[in-house]
């Protein structure tokens, strides 16, 4: 659980931003980074409707000589709602899929494109 006693003082918003989803990154035992520009928001914040969403997380499985000769893979998992702990659940299991499939190491959750079919695309960086 978060230490919500923690005071962060004399901090710019970033910073401000940076130590929240890092406590909330520890207490849940995630790899994954938290990395979407959001004030700070508890787990339970919903940036989406309630609704089940898809979400898929394509990374390159295998790269010839050129971008043209790329192979690439694709995880999946469910964000149960649109809730931030949600979506961070479901970016943590595809970044376990892929890195223990391919190797995958971009670990920075940065975004979630919404698809028109209403799944959504996870960003990442390393």
């Amino acid at each position: 659980m978060v230490n919500s006693a923690l005071k962060y003082e004399d901090v710019d918003a970033f910073e401000l931003q940076y130590e929240h989803y890092n406590e909330l990154q520890k207490s849940l035992g995630y790899e994954t980074v938290w990395s979407m520009d959001m004030a700070p928001v508890p787990l339970d914040h919903a940036i989406l409707t309630a609704e089940p969403r898809l979400v898929t997380y394509s990374c390159i499985a295998e790269m010839g000589e050129s971008m043209d000769d790329v192979t690439w893979k694709t995880f999946t998992a469910v964000a149960e709602n649109g809730t931030v702990g949600a979506l961070w659940k479901a970016a943590e299991s595809c970044y376990q899929q892929a890195k223990a499939i391919v190797g995958d190491w971009h670990y920075f959750v940065e975004d979630f494109n919404l698809q028109d079919d209403g799944s959504l695309k996870l960003v990442t960086g390393s």
